[in-house]
């Protein structure tokens, strides 16, 4: 199971790599990336 996870997730990555981020999806990004930083303290 868990390699089944380990590999969709690398497809997600190359694909998110090669095709260009819509808005709605950078804007989910830059909250989910500031809420992790705030939680972390950096």
């Amino acid at each position: 199971m868990l390699l089944i996870a380990v590999f969709w997730v690398a497809v997600g990555i190359i694909i998110g790599w090669n095709w260009p981020q819509p808005p709605w999806a950078r804007e989910t990004q830059d909250k989910v990336v500031g809420f992790v930083k705030g939680v972390i303290g950096k």
